[in-house]
């Protein structure tokens, strides 16, 4: 087979496959971001990895998938292992930026959300997003009152 052929060949699999991960991401997003209204959806993320909560065992995980910030919560969603958690804005107690999880350190810095569990338990939940700055000042925005506060810190190891 000449070079020039096997040279086309590849190409032409290297397009289909990013038109094939472009559908897949639009698919996966819709389908997510379907389940809620549209006037409630604050913000999206894609290609947020979760870190998993400090009240389960073991250590942390890397759980990629999205994240929505709804007028009344935190909602992320797994893109492979269907991991889901909801956060309503009334239990988040706390914003940190931080460097580890579980006493083990993250790969790049991330958001810490302190908030109480659905046993009522003080709990943790660690997210490595884009635009970190832009959720914390949108969380602010629509999730603080007069009476009600969320003070954002910094916890790094050592």
């Amino acid at each position: 087979m000449k070079s020039s052929v096997v040279y086309n060949i590849l190409i032409g699999v290297f397009i289909f496959g990013i038109v094939f991960f472009r559908w897949f991401i639009q698919r996966d997003r819709k389908k997510v971001r379907g389940m809620f209204k549209e006037e409630d959806i604050v913000i999206s993320s894609y290609g947020v990895h979760f870190y998993g909560l400090e009240s389960e065992p073991g250590g942390i995980i890397d759980s990629g998938g999205q994240m929505i910030l709804l007028k009344n919560g935190l909602y992320y969603k797994g893109r492979f292992d269907n991991r889901e958690l909801f956060i309503p804005k009334e239990n988040l107690l706390s914003i940190a930026v931080t460097d580890f999880h579980k006493n083990e350190p993250t790969i790049m810095k991330c958001l810490a959300f302190h908030f109480i569990n659905k046993d009522g338990k003080p709990d943790r939940a660690a997210f490595e997003l884009p635009r970190p700055k832009q959720w914390v000042d949108a969380i602010k925005y629509y999730f603080e009152t007069e009476n009600k506060k969320f003070p954002v810190g910094e916890e790094f190891i050592g």
